[in-house]
């Protein structure tokens, strides 16, 4: 291994730089299952940085699942099932039950307050109007994937308990402890960074890339239900839409639209 590598910035600390190195090389597939992974001398003489950084970054990576490390067996790439298992949503609501599922969840605020005004315009609510809040950081295995705050009409949230939300994922809470029939929703999706809570919550550097959905879920009476605003790592979640071509009746131009 005799590649060198020069650190983009003193600003960001070695060890999370070349974690990020590593992990680009595992996720392009430079390092794979059948590979021999670095040893901890090889990254030392490789990246010029001191064991205490190489080991800091090897850990944040098995943390992650990406490796295993064993005495006398050296580190190992993990097979690629651990990517499947990574949050993979397609727009549809049966796969965000899926997802709740698979992960666990852990409860950081689970109160009646009243809606900020940008949750009331959204559940339709007067400003004088109390919601449940129930703010939460989602797990995958024992690493954090995305930080959440749902936000729900307090008629609704009155029929809700704690043990509800730690068992199961929130529409089956709604359809089948609440009686609402969940039909369709409003979702906003945009990039941002992380603050200083949100890095500490979801195990990232401060000024993180994050990526922020914000949806909104009706019933089939088209009442808003719900409100959530979620940040989820970005090296955890992909977010996946289909492409349809579809003939414009006014003529031989086609266009790209969500099914």
């Amino acid at each position: 291994m005799k590649e060198s590598k020069t650190f983009e910035s003193d600003a960001i600390p070695l060890y999370y730089q070349l974690e990020n190195i590593l992990r680009e090389k595992i996720s392009s597939g430079e390092y794979g299952p059948t590979d021999a992974f670095p040893t901890e001398e090889q990254l030392l003489n490789s990246y010029k940085v001191s064991r205490n950084t190489v080991r800091q970054a090897l850990s944040a990576l098995e943390k992650d699942g990406l490796i295993v490390r064993k005495r006398r067996r050296g580190t190992t790439v993990c097979e690629r099932k651990a990517e499947v298992e990574t949050m993979k949503l397609t727009g549809m609501i049966e796969d965000i039950i899926a997802m709740g599922i698979k992960t666990k969840t852990r409860i950081i605020d689970f109160s009646f307050v009243h809606a900020p005004k940008k949750v009331s315009k959204s559940l339709h609510l007067g400003e004088s109007d109390k919601v449940l809040k129930i703010e939460r950081v989602r797990f995958i295995k024992k690493s954090p994937i995305s930080y959440s705050i749902n936000y729900l009409p307090t008629d609704i949230g009155e029929q809700i308990g704690i043990a509800d939300i730690n068992i199961h994922p929130m529409f089956n809470v709604l359809e089948k402890k609440c009686n609402v029939k969940v039909a369709w929703g409003i979702m906003n999706i945009e990039a941002t960074v992380a603050d200083s809570r949100t890095s500490s919550l979801l195990g990232v550097m401060t000024g993180a890339p994050l990526l922020r959905i914000e949806r909104t879920v009706f019933d089939t009476k088209n009442r808003p239900v719900d409100f959530v605003v979620v940040l989820y790592r970005v090296d955890k979640y992909h977010y996946t839409v289909k492409l349809v071509r579809k003939k414009l009746e006014y003529g031989t131009h086609w266009d790209y639209t969500k099914p």
